[in-house]
């Protein structure tokens, strides 16, 4: 596949007026050389969405497939990048130091998604989770959170980014958000498949026009069953058998009992397992 080939369905009109395409390829988990197949692999394909971030420690490798890839017929300008800021870093110079060096691995001179990895900055240490606050860190939080966003905004008008995001925000996280900020998040991208639905969080950032981005669409494998937590926004189609889950839970031997599943599979003649691409 040649070039941007914008046909109905296969993006969405994001708040900027820019177009990001419907599907793209996560790159959480991934690394070394199997990290630079796969991403030549999906856009030999015909991806033209690549999901990074400076977590996953990968894109170094990311920025190695995407030179081969522009050595040929694509282009910087057919490819939408997407990176992620790491929760640590919250002062201005940090976040346009950090932005740099992802666009420095990465190989380009732009990103065209930026997000806040997590809603949550921490002023300490070097973790690679976000901290848990107390009541009594809130204050604290939101002023941290100001700062940071008033960072993000900074780097679209230095053009180093295209559009600026959030990643695993709450309605009122957004909300809070919103007081302060000039830019719009563009996206919030969060957990989303059909067991974890959260159609109210949807709904919400629809209405202030911020798409919503599906991570981990199938849910994570490797993470072990336990109880649920609720809120995943319907109830299992009659006659599947009864399941708890975690968030971020494996979704996928519920999804294959669907009878959506199985008249989609029947209809191209292929397995379940084939049309979820487990």
């Amino acid at each position: 596949m040649k070039g941007k080939v914008w046909t109905p369905g296969t993006y969405f009109l994001l708040n900027t007026g820019a177009k990001i395409p419907a599907i793209g390829l996560g790159t959480w988990q991934s690394g070394g050389d199997l990290c630079v197949d796969a991403i030549k692999t999906a856009l030999l394909v015909g991806y033209r969405q690549i999901d990074c971030a400076h977590l996953y420690g990968n894109e170094a490798e990311v920025g190695e497939a995407l030179s081969e890839a522009f050595k040929g017929s694509l282009k910087r300008e057919d490819i939408f990048l997407t990176s992620k800021l790491y929760c640590t870093m919250n002062s201005l110079n940090k976040i346009e130091n950090s932005v740099r060096m992802s666009l420095k691995n990465l190989g380009v001179s732009y990103l065209d998604l930026y997000l806040m990895h997590w809603h949550e900055s921490s002023a300490f240490g070097d973790a690679t989770d976000p901290p848990t606050h107390l009541g009594s860190e809130y204050r604290q939080f939101l002023n941290r959170l100001k700062t940071t966003w008033k960072a993000m905004e900074g780097l679209v008008e230095l053009g180093l980014v295209r559009a600026i995001g959030v990643s695993n925000f709450s309605i009122q996280q957004i909300k809070e958000l919103l007081r302060f900020a000039r830019i719009v998040p563009a996206v919030n991208q969060v957990e989303l498949h059909p067991f974890w639905r959260q159609d109210e969080l949807v709904k919400f950032c629809q209405s202030k026009g911020i798409h919503v981005s599906a991570h981990t669409p199938l849910g994570v494998p490797t993470s072990s069953p336990g109880p649920s937590d609720g809120g995943s926004g319907g109830e299992d189609e009659p006659g599947t058998p009864r399941i708890s889950f975690r968030r971020s839970r494996s979704v996928h031997g519920p999804m294959l009992k669907l009878s959506v599943v199985a008249e989609i599979a029947d209809r191209h003649k292929k397995t379940p397992e084939q049309v979820l691409d487990i």
